[in-house]
């Protein structure tokens, strides 16, 4: 392990401290030293983890538009309640959270090899959304003025998702293309097709497997 010069761990605790004080002058500084080839002068240790950070919040981004597309999707198959309008504001939601995730796997294909943890993490994140939602919904729309008790929620959606990620995605996971319209869960697409007159195939697995 090599050891540090008086004057490395100066700088370098002077920039941990300026990096806890003020950030913008921190990655300002840092950027400067990185033009510079100036190793010495590098926060190495918040470097990694900021650097690290931007992977993570990439891989976010794109666990949250999958968990809006599973809420939505949820809202299709279980709430009965459901007017020709929400369906089809949920349908269009659902379309426009495929295209973000697209877009961002376009431009980080590196988390393809992540599909596995981010859709199992969106699932966690979607159905607990579902639940807010259906909460609030029964909240709303609670039959017999008050008088019934709330649904459980929780209890009532499986606790394994049902979904497969290429239907909820509607993209090819190995080439991330463009969205395809006509790509739903068989569950949502059975609802969109006879509430909405859509003619959406009721797919048993993944739309691909047999291109």
């Amino acid at each position: 392990m090599a050891v540090l010069a008086a004057p490395q761990l100066q700088q370098e605790a002077e920039a941990g401290g300026l990096y806890e004080r003020d950030f913008y002058s921190w990655a300002v500084e840092q950027g400067e030293a990185l033009k510079r080839r100036d190793l010495n002068a590098l926060d190495w240790d918040n470097l990694i983890e900021e650097i690290e950070g931007l992977a993570l919040s990439q891989r976010n981004e794109w666990v949250t538009y999958c968990a809006r597309a599973i809420q939505h999707l949820m809202k299709i198959q279980y709430w009965d309640h459901a007017d020709k309008g929400g369906l089809e504001h949920w349908e269009a939601e659902v379309m426009i959270f495929r295209q973000h995730m697209a877009m961002l796997i376009a431009g980080n294909p590196g988390m393809k090899g992540r599909y596995a943890e981010m859709f199992a993490n969106a699932w966690k994140l979607g159905r607990s959304m579902a639940v807010k939602s259906f909460q609030e919904y029964d909240r709303k729309y609670r039959p017999g003025g008050g008088e019934l008790p709330y649904r459980n929620w929780r209890r009532l959606f499986p606790e394994e998702c049902p979904y497969r990620l290429e239907h909820v995605t509607a993209f090819d996971p190995k080439t991330a293309r463009e969205p395809r319209e006509d790509v739903w869960p068989p569950a949502a697409a059975g609802i969109l097709n006879d509430r909405l007159g859509r003619n959406y195939p009721i797919l048993t697995d993944s739309a691909w497997s047999r291109a």
